[in-house]
């Protein structure tokens, strides 16, 4: 009996000392990121075997009060709603209801009928080609200091885009109008507000009772973290008008997503069949197997499948990541859009990875020549963007700098066509033919790919800069633009952005370095009538008509 009491004293010793030195190692990654309590902290959750064996936080959730966060403190996922949105429609299939194959316009017959069909599939894995309205609401000149939008006026806005950016599954771009449709299809075929839905088929099951869409801005939300960002120094408070769901939109708590991470790491568990349907991977047109599923990443990290998706929005940063191989899950929010969410949460799963393991699973890099990676030299232009890439060799190194950039960055070989960054390996650099997605470059941040085609700037194409002056106005967005000359410049007008100069690149095409190209169409008799607007990679061709 003496001898087995022992055995258990040194195992829960042994067992108690680990765990300090887990919390010790998690307390010096939070405190690299927060210096006090009394600023925008960040809070943690990690879930293993499918127990929370960690919480803790750093930091205020509220500076007007020096509130610092707690165990049950509510908080934005912003784009991890997405999941959620998703799941709506995976209990909706399976409930019968609507299949991911159904032609959208089924239930949103408002939408423009394109030529080719769009499925509730695309618009799961964002193949849609649909624009992304928070682009489209950029090129309006929405006043976002002023004024908000609501998923009533983002339906309205898209029922008079004329245009696509793809053919439906023929590439992947991440747009969020695809998850406000999805928020509309779920209310049209439950016939019940997504969040009244959201809380009966998900939330009220899991015993999630703090994990919510949101109903209006003015709910009172108890014990709720308040978003910060900085200016000249000092912190400030985004006031958004903004009340928007499907794509964002929800809150939740620690405790509430470490009971959704055992969806995913449970096997047995009773909705399971949600984690199958979020996660599987769609095929695109041409057969290449994607990264993005339905409302999560599929992305290898040292050896293990990861699920994630992290969440961006004025003052906060989230993100949630499931390993099932290792039975774990992270759960990162700051209210601070200074602190990297993502890179706390890989700085976390690290703790759980044994890098000799890791390194016997590496394998052999391709090593390409300088003659190969001279091939790859050239200015590269992001498609429906004016975002530059200028990729070069110097020193016998590969390097990529975009016109964003300070610095270039050296590219390390991975295979025969593509390199990844030397200080980030997640993202890779691939070069390819364009006969597959119109691209000779694809970057993927991820699973997040950005498109670019090789180009050829030529100097000083745009003799005659009057040709462009005038007023153009475009139906889909339904606001004027204006183009003067100042300085021998060409300047751009419309609401809330005046003075954009905009620069020339090739013939009959100018940029303002802002993702946004402007590429003009002459007559017959070679006269300006018109220009088309391409932004963010999400957003091509809006026409914009001279007036005369």
């Amino acid at each position: 009996m003496k001898l087995i009491l022992i055995i258990i004293s040194v195992l829960t010793s042994a067992v108690a000392f680990s765990q300090t030195d887990f919390d010790k190692e998690i307390s010096q990654i939070l405190n690299s990121y927060v210096d006090s309590e009394s600023e925008p902290g960040i809070t943690v959750g990690v879930v293993q075997n499918g127990v929370l064996i960690y919480h803790a936080s750093k930091g205020s959730m509220n500076l007007e009060y020096g509130l610092p966060f707690n165990d049950s403190t509510v908080f934005g996922l912003a784009s991890i709603t997405k999941q959620f949105t998703s799941a709506c429609i995976g209990i909706l299939e399976k409930q019968e209801k609507l299949s991911i194959n159904d032609d959208v316009r089924k239930y949103i017959p408002e939408l423009t009928n394109y030529k080719d069909t769009i499925q509730i599939k695309h618009l799961l894995n964002h193949t849609s080609g649909i624009r992304n309205h928070n682009v489209l609401l950029d090129l309006q000149g929405f006043d976002y200091k002023h004024r908000g939008y609501t998923n009533k006026m983002i339906q309205d806005l898209m029922f008079k885009q004329e245009g696509v950016n793809n053919l439906p599954g023929e590439k992947m771009l991440y747009s969020n109008t695809n998850y406000v449709l999805l928020a509309l299809i779920i209310e049209r075929v439950s016939g019940m507000k997504i969040e009244e839905f959201a809380k009966q088929e998900i939330f009220e099951p899991l015993k999630m009772h703090k994990t919510f869409y949101t109903k209006s801005l003015e709910d009172i939300i108890e014990n709720r973290a308040y978003p910060y960002y900085k200016e000249s120094g000092q912190y400030q408070q985004p006031k958004s008008l903004t009340h928007c769901i499907g794509a964002g939109g929800m809150g939740s708590t620690v405790q509430d997503l470490a009971k959704w991470s055992n969806v995913f790491l449970n096997p047995n568990h009773d909705f399971f069949y949600l984690a199958d349907f979020i996660t599987e991977l769609d095929t695109l047109n041409n057969g290449q197997l994607m990264k993005h599923a339905r409302g999560m990443f599929i992305s290898p990290y040292k050896g293990f499948i990861t699920y994630n998706h992290s969440g961006r929005d004025l003052g906060m940063r989230s993100q949630f990541i499931c390993i099932p191989k290792k039975s774990l899950a992270v759960i990162v929010y700051t209210n601070s859009e200074d602190i990297n969410a993502v890179n706390i949460s890989y700085e976390i799963v690290n703790l759980f990875i044994d890098e000799t393991s890791v390194e016997n699973q590496k394998q052999k890099t391709h090593k390409h020549s300088i003659n190969q990676k001279k091939r790859f030299e050239g200015i590269y232009q992001e498609l429906n963007s004016d975002l530059r890439m200028d990729i070069f060799v110097e020193n016998d190194t590969l390097k990529a700098i975009s016109s964003f950039g300070r610095n270039a960055t050296p590219l390390i070989s991975k295979s025969v066509n593509s390199l990844v960054r030397i200080d980030n390996p997640s993202i890779v650099y691939t070069f390819q033919t364009k006969e597959s997605t119109g691209a000779d470059l694809l970057v993927d941040f991820g699973g997040a790919i950005f498109y670019f085609e090789k180009i050829d700037l030529a100097f000083n194409p745009n003799q005659n800069l009057n040709e462009f002056v005038g007023n153009y106005y475009s139906d889909e967005l339904n606001v004027n633009y204006s183009i003067s000359i100042e300085n021998n410049n060409l300047i751009l007008d419309y609401p809330n952005n005046e003075g954009i100069l905009i620069k020339e690149g090739a013939k009959d095409t100018f940029g303002a370095n802002r993702r946004t190209k402007y590429t003009f169409i002459r007559s017959k008799n070679g006269k300006i009538i018109s220009f088309l607007v391409a932004s963010e990679g999400t957003v091509k061709d809006i026409l914009f008509e001279k007036i005369n």
